[in-house]
């Protein structure tokens, strides 16, 4: 059986997977690129460091950010502009010289879950990806929901405070630690685990902030399950405790208020693993 790439193009880095028989068999890990480019020379080098010659039936592409209906253009990312009204399957189709599929992030992590991780056993969940911003994929009765437009599930763009313009990803995700203490997320978790209290306080307000969008989720869409990934997930730990004060909190029904909350066991390659499952 011929080979697939699986790469997730992130808000700060690029993963990228060789996989056979739906098993990843290598596995690289760039920073993002500052242009596109350099993100093109980029996924031409990783193709060939990870193939090594070997024969490639194609590439899927994990990307954050809308796409068009017909996943062949990206419409509007914000955490990578630079990617905004590209057409980016027909460039990574011929930069990579393979055929290329292109999905939203959040639907290639659900995609690999419901195949090989925590959603075997589920039919309706709501997928959340939580990094430089949200990412998030609704499943309902078995089948990943596109939406009119193409673009459902975009919880992280859900508007908290119009005045303030901001949006739920702007206070639940890796820019709301960088926003209170003015550190990069890795130097966060370091010190949380040293028990900065300051550090800690900071994830406690990031959870209750995540209970609120968490909380409208459930009371619109009941799914059985919130799965959570993404390199803020690591410090679950240390926000799991607030974000499940305000689900307490804010979701209606009492039923609902124990719907589960589940953290991804997929890894950091989760949505290139669901990116290959696309060929």
């Amino acid at each position: 059986m011929s080979n697939i790439l699986g790469f997730d193009i992130g808000g700060s880095s690029v993963k990228a997977i060789l996989v056979e028989k739906k098993e990843i068999k290598k596995s690289l890990f760039e920073d993002l690129p500052e242009n596109l480019d350099q993100l093109l020379d980029l996924a031409a080098r990783l193709k060939n460091d990870l193939a090594a010659g070997e024969e490639i039936a194609g590439a899927g592409f994990a990307l954050a950010g809308a796409l068009d209906k017909e996943k062949e253009n990206m419409l509007a990312s914000p955490n990578i502009k630079f990617l905004n009204n590209q057409p980016l399957k027909k460039l990574f189709a011929q930069k990579l010289n393979c055929p290329v599929k292109i999905e939203h992030d959040a639907r290639c992590f659900i995609l690999a879950e419901k195949e090989a991780g925590c959603a075997k056993n589920l039919k309706n969940i709501f997928y959340l990806t939580l990094g430089t911003g949200i990412g998030g994929a609704l499943m309902i009765d078995g089948k990943i929901i596109q939406g009119a437009h193409g673009s459902a599930g975009e919880a992280g763009h859900m508007i908290i405070d119009s005045i303030l313009g901001l949006d739920w990803e702007k206070i639940a995700s890796i820019q709301f630690i960088k926003k209170c203490l003015g550190i990069d997320f890795e130097e966060a978790l370091k010190r949380a685990e040293e028990n900065d209290a300051q550090v800690q306080e900071v994830f406690s307000r990031l959870g209750r902030n995540l209970g609120l969008g968490i909380s409208g989720i459930i009371n619109t869409f009941d799914p059985e399950a919130v799965i959570i990934s993404g390199g803020l997930a690591r410090a679950g730990e240390y926000f799991l405790a607030g974000m499940k004060e305000n689900i307490e909190k804010y979701v209606l029904s009492p039923e609902a208020k124990k719907t589960d909350i589940i953290f991804s066991d997929l890894g950091r390659f989760g949505g290139a693993l669901g990116a290959a499952m696309l060929i």
